[in-house]
């Protein structure tokens, strides 16, 4: 069965990146004129980035997905609400030390600014934004509130930080936000929206399980864009 299962899901994934590398081949073949050695290293490495996407998406489909579901409604049904909302903060907090994408980031960043800051400093500030945000769409998701009252906000008061700020700090933060949405976070955050919401009601409150993450990736931003004011950006 899972052989199948992975067979399907290998396949599935070349599909969706075979235009990708038909492109990258054209290039390489035609264009850069790459030693055999260094195509065979492409080809090796096309290779390894399907195999890893596709036991990735295996994994989260057999264990994170099933596991938020669970703890989501397992939390709700016990009516721990104060214990739930500590735990989504530091489910925030620890997914996104761990978030490769947001590593990767925050290194490039800490490599070429100007500013005085480290690669651990900038992942610290974003992961404390995305936990006090993913406390807060979990809220969202128990009381029912829309979406729109948190994000237009949210947005609002970015653009307020941004006029605030260091300007260099600006495009860091909206990019650190962007990539705290990386395959670490959204399968569990996600999972777990759709958990609380089952256990709520009905369809409609199903459905707003979803938008979790684009709650949760307000929060780094303004992290981010507060840290410098706090560090001298008015």
């Amino acid at each position: 069965m899972y052989s199948e299962e992975f067979e399907k899901e290998f396949k599935s994934t070349l599909k969706s990146l075979s235009p990708a590398i038909l492109l990258i081949f054209i290039f390489k073949i035609f264009l850069m004129k790459s030693s055999p050695s260094e195509f065979i290293n492409i080809i090796l490495g096309l290779f390894f980035t399907i195999l890893g996407f596709t036991l990735f998406i295996q994994g989260a489909k057999k264990g994170l997905l099933p596991l938020g579901e669970n703890m989501g409604s397992s939390f709700i049904e016990k009516r721990a609400l104060k214990l739930f909302l500590l735990f989504g903060f530091l489910l925030g907090l620890t997914l996104t030390i761990a978030e490769p994408d947001v590593r990767l980031v925050a290194f490039q960043m800490s490599q070429i600014t100007t500013l005085d800051i480290s690669q651990m400093e900038l992942i610290y500030v974003t992961a404390i934004g995305l936990g006090v945000f993913t406390l807060i769409a979990i809220l969202r998701n128990i009381v029912d509130i829309p979406i729109k009252y948190i994000l237009v906000p949210g947005y609002i008061a970015a653009i307020i930080l941004s006029i605030l700020a260091v300007d260099d700090f600006i495009p860091k933060a909206f990019d650190l936000g962007a990539v705290t949405t990386g395959p670490m976070t959204v399968p569990f955050l996600i999972a777990l929206g759709v958990g609380i919401a089952s256990v709520i009601g009905n369809r409609d409150r199903l459905e707003s399980g979803f938008g979790i993450m684009a709650i949760g990736s307000l929060g780094p931003i303004l992290a981010i864009l507060i840290w410098s004011i706090l560090n001298g950006g008015i």
